[in-house]
């Protein structure tokens, strides 16, 4: 009862207490709630940024992951086509063992042919020399009989001059020509012989150099042998690699298909664009699709005019083409006309030159004829005789004229040659004598000639023949002509 208080401002202050404290511990409880929620709060971020963290190692490792397989695959398709190109390099060695194996099976035969064909070659080489040795004992000989001869020769010229004999001289000289063909023949076929000695000299160096050629062969074979031992090792390492990869490629291949496993999405990266961006995406491609029309349109018009002026052109051209053939053929056909006019101009030109030219030569002659004349006038009234010319001309004119007369009687009275020669000379002055007898000379088969007469034989200079002359036969010398009248036409280089 003491407790309780007597007045009601005493219970309303302790009302107010007790309301203080009720908020106070209202407000402490809060506090901690609040504080017990942030710290939830923190602790859940935390666990958050964790789990965050780790989900991002786990995309990260899946990354890695997926590279290593990407890298794995590539790694083992590099293998694997390695593994194959080894395959096929080790066929493609036994294949050239097998071939190689083959060829030196062949080359051994053919060096055995070699070898035989060498012998074979041999012995024809020492018949040769054996020949060579034989023809060269034969020339011997034969120089020697030559010596032999020419000293024979020599004593039998000396009793020749002794004796004026020379009959046994021409026949030791046509002894010591067969002498000479035997010895030329024999120098021939020693000449033959050295030559095909060279021949064989060359086709066995020929095949010298061929069997070393396959005995270089045959080495490089034997020592590209070791190779495929080494290559062998190198097969059984990269097959037991790719029985690895194999394996490592089917335990990532289980990974991947395991749709237990996590972090197997992967979210593509860009952005997407919303639908107002898209409008105005449209509306600027419409707007370019409209340009380009316009823009086509105008071309279209512009082809449209530039069609419609060319088809003018082309039948402008091809109403004209018809007037221009005929002005060409006209064009032609006057320059055909001012060609042939030329031409004619020009040989009417050449002929009044030459025409001018044999005027001025007559001219000359005739002037040359006056002086002539006028010279021998001269020396006839002075009481002078002709010049030689005149009188050589002269006395061919007599020749010709008896000459005529001859012949007229060998047809008339037949008789012999010399008489009439005899009976004509008689009838001839001197000088026509001695003219005659110089111009006129009397061939073998009794025709007489005016020409002079040219050497059919001539006369050795070797010291070991006779001085006898000898005919030249079908190689006779050729001796020029004389230059005529004409040559003073030529102009000298």
């Amino acid at each position: 009862i003491e407790a309780i208080p007597k007045d009601d401002s005493t219970l309303s202050e302790r009302r107010r207490e007790l309301h203080k404290e009720v908020e106070v511990a209202k407000r402490n409880l809060t506090q901690q709630l609040v504080e017990q929620q942030l710290a939830e709060e923190n602790k859940l971020l935390k666990e958050q940024e964790n789990i965050q963290e780790l989900v991002f190692n786990l995309v990260r490792m899946t990354q890695i992951k997926i590279d290593e397989k990407e890298q794995k695959s590539k790694d083992f398709l590099k293998a694997q086509q390695k593994y194959t190109n080894i395959v096929r390099e080790i066929k493609a060695k036994d294949l050239e063992i097998r071939i190689h194996r083959k060829k030196k099976r062949e080359i051994h035969r053919r060096l055995r042919e070699f070898a035989k064909l060498y012998d074979t070659i041999r012995n024809e080489r020492n018949k040769f020399i054996n020949l060579l040795h034989k023809a060269h004992q034969k020339v011997n000989e034969i120089k020697e009989r030559h010596k032999m001869s020419l000293n024979e020769l020599e004593i039998l010229r000396n009793s020749a001059v002794t004796q004026e004999s020379g009959v046994q001289l021409i026949e030791r000289e046509e002894e010591v020509c067969i002498f000479y063909e035997k010895i030329n023949i024999q120098e021939k076929m020693k000449l033959n012989g050295e030559i095909e000695l060279h021949v064989l000299e060359e086709k066995i160096r020929f095949l010298k150099l061929k069997i070393a050629e396959k005995q270089r062969q045959i080495h490089v074979t034997r020592k590209s042998l070791p190779v495929k031992s080494a290559l062998d090792a190198d097969l059984a390492v990269l097959q037991i690699q790719f029985s690895q990869c194999t394996d490592r490629i089917k335990d990532l291949e289980k990974k991947f298909i395991n749709p237990e496993g996590e972090n197997r999405t992967r979210l593509l990266p860009g952005k997407d664009m919303t639908e107002v961006e898209m409008i105005k995406k449209v509306d600027a491609l419409e707007l370019q699709l409209a340009k380009k029309e316009e823009k086509l349109l105008e071309k279209d018009f512009i082809y449209e005019q530039v069609s419609r002026l060319t088809d003018r052109l082309y039948s402008k051209t091809q109403a004209c083409k018809q007037d221009t053939l005929l002005l060409a053929k006209k064009m032609n056909g006057y320059q055909k006309k001012i060609k042939d006019a030329t031409e004619k101009m020009m040989a009417l030109v050449a002929e009044l030159s030459m025409k001018q030219a044999m005027a001025i030569e007559l001219q000359k002659e005739v002037k040359e004829k006056e002086q002539f004349i006028f010279t021998c006038n001269s020396r006839m009234e002075k009481g002078l005789p002709l010049n030689k010319d005149i009188e050589r001309e002269w006395l061919k004119v007599l020749r010709d004229e008896e000459m005529y007369a001859l012949a007229i009687a060998e047809k008339s009275q037949p008789c012999s040659d010399h008489t009439l020669l005899f009976d004509v000379h008689l009838l001839r002055p001197p000088q026509h004598i001695e003219f005659l007898e110089a111009e006129t000379r009397q061939l073998p088969n009794g025709v007489y000639t005016t020409a002079e007469q040219r050497p059919n034989a001539y006369i050795p200079e070797a010291e070991a023949t006779l001085p006898l002359p000898k005919p030249y036969g079908a190689l006779a010398p050729f001796k020029p002509s004389e230059p005529g009248a004409n040559m003073r036409h030529i102009r000298k280089p």
